[in-house]
């Protein structure tokens, strides 16, 4: 019941830390962290996490222009470019959402055979 009592005081200190996706218990070896630590190790994944995001937004920005754009003749994107990008664009969310889906099975699926 304390261990409890100190878990709870934890999220309410520093709430993220319960919202953190993975396995039950995956975030279990934080809590043997000081508070301070636990802020530092956090801010850094939440780093990690705002880089990767850029990465990858870099990444489709990148791709679907140089798919898609191929007049330079004018200042705008004229509608057969536009929906190129629209379609690069969807396709790609699609292609990450399964990505996702499949990686949260594989953790589950991990996290069973544990």
């Amino acid at each position: 019941q304390q261990q409890q009592q100190q878990q709870q005081q934890q999220q309410q200190q520093c709430p993220f830390i319960a919202k953190m996706a993975g396995p039950p218990g995956m975030m279990a070896g934080i809590e043997s962290l000081s508070q301070r630590d636990q802020h530092q190790v956090l801010a850094q994944l939440n780093d990690m996490q705002m880089a990767e995001s850029m990465n990858t937004y870099n990444g489709l920005v990148e791709r679907c222009f140089n798919e898609c754009v191929t007049s330079f003749r004018s200042k705008s994107v004229d509608a057969s470019e536009e929906q190129c990008v629209k379609r690069c664009v969807t396709k790609f969310m699609t292609f990450s959402q399964r990505i996702a889906v499949r990686f949260q099975e594989k953790q589950q699926q991990m996290g069973q055979k544990m």
